[in-house]
């Protein structure tokens, strides 16, 4: 199957996170390598590129995909260990990082990893085979209450507590093993109008919950800051509020000076800023790139640079 994944905000990712042509730079989110490839046409031959992606398949898809002439590395390991992979591969200090939160169409447009409610296939729903639950090892074991919690959490959808009563009932008489059947519980509980509205949001929670995504992120975010060279910059799009919250406390807190709570008199808190912001507001795709991929539509740029 050929694979077409049109990146997001493309040329606002290259503009703003290339500052040496001849630097270092990971993209931690390769999927079908749009990003990266353009990385490599935008940088010297003495750069290096390293990609991190957690599924294998995206890896062999860049490696037979893209021809990229500068020295590069692909790295099957979720972002989460990004840190680890680049100083072992000797690169302790890095120029670039780029982190696309969002879901590619590699994965999205295969009926057997179950991300989309749309396709019936198998209920997986994981990012990569080292990850031991599916989603519908989580659906058919989990507790009443924890999946409650988890659609309410991740997908903010307000059936949670009808929709993990029925998931309960369902599998008392017969696993729940594709999308379909996780579907059609969901499409009980809401008006037909609203039907893709609820699958996706509670896809999105059980996908979240699967793949410790918020986890993974706030843990990459945290090793960046000890990787970046000054003047390095990080760049991040998000697509919904969950990540988008974590991504702006984490600007927030690593552009601040003092972080005291504001009842104290004096700082006692030793807080330094370690970047400053260059994107002040976030970077949205213009009404050009919204017209043509509607992918985009909830995609923000946030960029900041290491002092």
């Amino acid at each position: 199957m050929k694979y077409i994944h049109v990146p997001v905000l493309l040329q606002e990712c290259m503009t703003n996170l290339i500052k040496d042509k001849s630097g270092v730079y990971v993209d931690c989110t390769l999927g079908t390598g749009g990003h990266f490839s353009q990385i490599a046409k935008e940088t010297n031959e003495d750069a290096v590129l390293i990609g991190f992606d957690a599924d294998p398949k995206a890896i062999q898809h860049c490696k037979e995909t893209h021809k990229i002439t500068q020295k590069h590395l692909y790295i099957n390991q979720n972002f989460e260990h990004i840190r680890k992979h680049c100083f072992r591969n000797g690169y302790v200090k890095v120029d670039g990082i780029l982190m696309d939160l969002g879901m590619s169409s590699f994965a999205l447009e295969d009926k057997n990893r179950g991300l989309a409610f749309r396709l019936e296939g198998p209920l997986d729903m994981r990012f990569s085979p080292q990850i031991k639950m599916s989603a519908a090892d989580f659906v058919n074991n989990a507790e009443v209450d924890e999946i409650k919690k988890i659609l309410w959490n991740y997908g903010e959808e307000k059936a949670s507590g009808k929709i993990a009563r029925e998931i309960e009932n369902v599998r008392a008489e017969n696993p729940i093993k594709t999308t379909g059947d996780l579907a059609d519980i969901v499409k009980k509980f809401t008006p037909e109008r609203f039907h893709n509205k609820a699958c996706s949001r509670v896809f999105q929670a059980i996908r979240i919950h699967v793949n410790r995504e918020l986890d993974v992120l706030e843990i990459a975010l945290e090793q960046t800051m000890k990787m970046l060279k000054p003047g390095g910059r990080l760049a991040i799009i998000s697509f919904h509020s969950l990540e988008d919250r974590i991504v702006k406390k984490f600007i927030k807190d690593k552009t601040t000076d003092c972080i005291c709570p504001p009842e104290f008199p004096i700082c006692n808190c030793d807080h330094r800023a370690l970047v400053k912001n260059v994107t002040r507001k976030p970077i949205l795709p213009s009404e050009e790139e919204l017209k043509t991929n509607n992918r985009s539509r909830s995609a923000k740029l946030r960029v900041v640079e290491m002092l």
